[in-house]
């Protein structure tokens, strides 16, 4: 999986098979009303080769987040491809979602 979503320290749902369209879309209803939205959190697996299959977001995704009613998008520092930057950025400011880089500390890495 290369994304959960997540809400005041609950994990509301972990990308499968589906998707992350679908992850969003399946969390949206999960959210619990009081407080703020839900995060979608995007990282690259441990151990994942950099080359393929890295994880990815773009306007859609930070459009489709803000439509389930979540707050923000968290995305690893250097290990996401980011598709039309200013697209995603736009997006993000038209529809108040918050994006922000991290760079999560592994167990077992150097990181």
């Amino acid at each position: 999986a290369q994304a959960v979503v997540v809400q005041q320290g609950r994990v509301l749902g972990i990308e499968a098979a589906e998707g992350t369209d679908a992850l969003i879309d399946r969390c949206a209803a999960l959210q619990a009303e009081d407080g703020r939205g839900a995060v979608l959190v995007k990282l690259k697996k441990p151990g994942q080769e950099r080359r393929v299959d890295l994880p990815a977001i773009g306007a859609a995704t930070a459009i489709r987040a803000a439509n389930a009613g979540f707050s923000g998008i968290a995305i690893e520092s250097g290990e996401t491809l980011v598709m039309d930057r200013d697209a995603l950025v736009q997006s993000a400011d038209q529809h108040e979602l918050f994006i922000i880089a991290i760079s999560p500390k592994r167990r077992g890495t150097d990181r």
